[in-house]
């Protein structure tokens, strides 16, 4: 028998540190499982997309606006409302026009087609321009509480698949501030992106729900739903890649009957693709863009080099936008450490893929969904569905890693590649990503200090008599889109634009063989980068002494590059160089200047500018 009062003697002799480590193990266990956590992480996902609000128009957004105003200006692309992402629909003549204008580039192939199908998105840009037309702000907002409405049904759909609360309450909170979602939140003509994968998860809920819990409106909803989330963006076909993993790793019904469970969404799926067809929709003889069933080759070619880079811009640091601006060879080494990481998880997650198949399901959704967006450049603005499935396997492997749970292997062999993963896991995604959602949400395309360096300011009222002959931009794409920003704001534009290569802050070469000439050679050759490649695909090379005829000048290829792009080219204008009708700018010194053609038979070096990270 204890002493008198021994029972009042507080038995707890854990050091404070101790104590309070358990209280925020408990506060944090508290907050995940929660069962309004769902509303959390919407809170939460607004929150950290609020320095969107600040973002205003940027690319795309000024199509929008010149449409909506009832702009008659030569950059104007749209014709409807209800049609705002059918940018070039295969229309010769116009595309010329655009092309002698200047808002092409010269090396613009006569054929491409860019159109894609998203009343649904247009819908929402349409409501915006009714309701509050000069306040960009407001767009935003309308942005950030799709965003906020995707993150709550993500977190409701892991609160249906996960073991635990603890796991779905960890998953949703990965999902909200995952920085990679900081484009599609913050970039207007995005937001079809936010709506696809809204559309998609609900459709994923809908399904399970009458597979599982027998709820026959499901078998209605859940097509529809789809449907919805395809007229809102094609990123919605990647549900269909949660719905496979569903009938083969949850789905407990005979196989008949999870494949005939299937089959109103593979309706949903032919209709869609040919009526996207017999309205003229589509993608062709694009640089970054690749249509899988027209070209699949081609397009499984592109997996083999995108897939790896698009997993390690999910699954670690934000690398893969940077492919765009990297070398061939940089971009090699990212792809091979890719592979690396890649092997890292398969050892790491083997055991838990082996006993769970809501992890299998987490998994295969996860790599279903890398394969549709492969058909154009690695960002990490399209890992959205990716995220669904990536973040449900994070979720897991914290858990086993941080609880007492007996799936967790002894083995060393486990231990290192799990711990490791473990450790970048939590700096990329829970101390790295939450910060830098808040940054990308405001700067969703590049970091507008960077982007500035690279446009042109407004001119005065004298270049609408002019061309405008731009000689090195580092970026042709971006300062092409000058004008468009220009007539959208009501500045003055040029009478045509002449954009004759990027420089990609490189040297170029200039010799001028007579009076009317500039033979031009850019150290890396012409639309070396990728979205300069946007307006010519490899399948249709120029060849030497080709030719571009433009109002005032004249393109000649003088010489191709080994990969099959002009490495120089010769600029014949109907007017002398020095004649008033030509206004010229070059880049230096990180800003646009006025530029002094040579003197005939002299040559000049545009050398490269200090780079815009100094």
């Amino acid at each position: 028998m204890g002493n008198p009062g021994e029972s009042e003697i507080p038995n707890d002799t854990r050091k404070p540190h101790d104590t309070l480590r358990c209280r925020a193990k408990k506060f944090i266990r508290a907050a995940l499982t929660h069962r309004f956590a769902p509303f959390a992480a919407a809170v939460l996902a607004i929150v950290l997309t609020l320095p969107s609000l600040q973002t205003g128009l940027i690319v795309d957004d000024y199509h929008h606006k010149l449409l909506m105003s009832g702009s008659d200006s030569p950059m104007r692309l749209l014709d409807s409302p209800l049609d705002m992402f059918r940018f070039f629909d295969g229309d010769v003549e116009r595309l010329s026009k655009l092309r002698d204008y200047g808002f092409a580039p010269w090396w613009t192939y006569d054929n491409i087609k860019g159109a894609f199908w998203r009343p649904l998105a247009s819908l929402t840009h349409w409501l915006d321009y009714i309701l509050w037309p000069d306040t960009p702000a407001m767009m935003h907002a309308q942005s950030i509480l799709w965003y906020g409405a995707l993150a709550m049904t993500v977190a409701f759909l892991y609160r249906r698949f996960s073991a635990t609360a603890l796991i779905a309450g960890l998953a949703a909170l990965l999902f909200a501030v995952d920085d990679a979602h900081g484009t599609p939140a913050g970039f207007l003509s995005n937001r079809n992106a936010l709506m696809a994968t809204f559309f998609g998860v609900l459709t994923i809920i809908a399904h399970d729900r009458w597979r599982r819990d027998t709820w026959r409106a499901g078998m209605v909803i859940g097509p529809s739903l789809l449907a919805a989330g395809l007229l809102s963006a094609e990123a919605g076909i990647s549900t269909c890649a949660y719905l496979a993993a569903h009938a083969i790793f949850v789905d407990r019904a005979s196989v008949r009957k999870r494949v005939s469970a299937l089959v109103p969404y593979a309706a949903v799926v032919v209709t869609w693709r040919l009526l996207w067809t017999h309205l003229g929709y589509g993608v062709e003889n694009l640089g970054i863009y690749i249509d899988p069933l027209s070209n699949p080759l081609q397009f499984l070619a592109a997996v083999k080099d995108r897939a790896p880079l698009l997993l390690l811009g999910q699954w670690s640091l934000p690398l893969t936008d940077l492919t765009m601006m990297l070398p061939p060879w940089h971009v090699l080494f990212l792809w091979r450490a890719a592979l690396v990481l890649l092997a890292l998880m398969i050892l790491a997650f083997g055991p838990l893929l082996w006993r769970d198949r809501i992890s299998r399901f987490w998994a295969t959704g996860m790599i279903l969904s890398v394969l549709p967006i492969c058909a154009t450049f690695p960002s990490e603005r399209l890992l959205l569905f990716v995220g669904i499935g990536a973040m449900g396997l994070v979720a897991q492997l914290l858990c086993v890693v941080f609880t007492k749970s007996q799936a967790r292997p002894k083995r060393l062999w486990w231990r290192i590649p799990a711990i490791s993963l473990v450790v970048i896991f939590i700096l990329s995604h829970l101390i790295i990503s939450p910060l830098a959602l808040l940054f990308r949400a405001a700067n969703p395309m590049a970091p507008k200090k960077f982007t500035d360096l690279l446009m042109i300011d407004s001119l005065d009222d004298a270049v609408r008599n002019q061309d405008l002959v731009v000689v090195n931009p580092p970026v042709a794409f971006l300062v092409m889109t000058c004008p468009l920003t220009w007539e959208a704001n009501n500045q003055p534009i040029p009478r045509h634009m002449r954009v004759l290569t990027s420089s990609l802050l490189e040297p170029v070469k200039i010799h001028r063989p007579d009076a009317n000439t500039l033979v031009v050679r850019p150290a890396y050759g012409y639309y070396a980068w990728v979205l300069d490649a946007l307006f010519r695909d490899k399948l249709h090379p120029f060849a030497v002494g080709d030719r571009v005829e433009l109002t005032g000048m004249t393109v000649e290829i003088m010489e191709m590059t080994p990969d099959g792009r002009p490495a120089e080219a010769a600029f014949r204008f109907s007017v002398p160089l020095e004649d008033p009708s030509l206004r010229w700018l070059q880049y230096e010194d990180r800003d646009f200047t006025p530029f002094t053609p040579p003197d005939i038979g002299e040559s000049v070096i545009l050398k490269a500018p200090t780079p815009l990270w100094n």
